[in-house]
């Protein structure tokens, strides 16, 4: 029995070991852009071009967009976009003084962004100004920020400590009869 516990718990040890942890995978596009009253400007993040590797698989992601107002000094009236693309949608306030900083919208990419960054290793993302007076602003920056972790693939290393710890199941088993 202790033979047995003994090849488990290396077996239990060396697959820790073997695992691989997730790592976060970036990618920014500053578009600069100022729109008005129902202008709009879309994007396309690409992950394929900062080294995502082979066999990972996105898990999370999420978007840091950050704007300013269309005026120097800014003014009274709130400026409003609709935010758009694969996993993402909605209507955000994007103030924002554009000499002394920006707004930043932090959005969660759902399923659908997920799916075309699995599948393709592209985001794309389309921001519009909504109509209205005065409704004007700069999309300054977007940045991607992704959870990448690895595709879980039997290497051969682990099916020989399965193999391993098979044997030992047999050993001890024959030993005890």
């Amino acid at each position: 029995m202790k033979l047995l516990t003994n090849i488990c718990a290396a077996t239990l040890a060396l697959g820790m070991a073997s695992s691989a942890s997730a790592l976060i995978i970036t990618d920014e596009n500053n578009p600069y852009v100022y729109l008005s009253n129902g202008q709009s400007k879309t994007i396309t993040h690409d992950l394929t071009d900062n080294g995502v590797p082979d066999n990972y698989s996105v898990t999370s992601a999420e978007l840091k967009l950050g704007f300013s107002d269309g005026l120097i000094f800014g003014d009274i009236w709130k400026d409003w976009a609709s935010i758009s693309g694969d996993g993402l949608s909605g209507i955000y306030e994007v103030d924002g003084s554009h000499l002394f900083g920006y707004d930043f919208r932090w959005l969660s990419v759902g399923a659908g962004g997920l799916g075309s960054l699995n599948t393709s290793g592209l985001l794309e993302v389309t921001v519009t100004a909504l109509s209205g007076w005065k409704n004007d602003f700069y999309w300054k920056t977007s940045k991607l920020k992704a959870e990448v972790v690895p595709v879980s693939v039997p290497e051969p290393g682990t099916l020989a400590l399965l193999g391993l710890g098979l044997l030992g199941l047999g050993v001890s088993r024959r030993r005890t009869h």
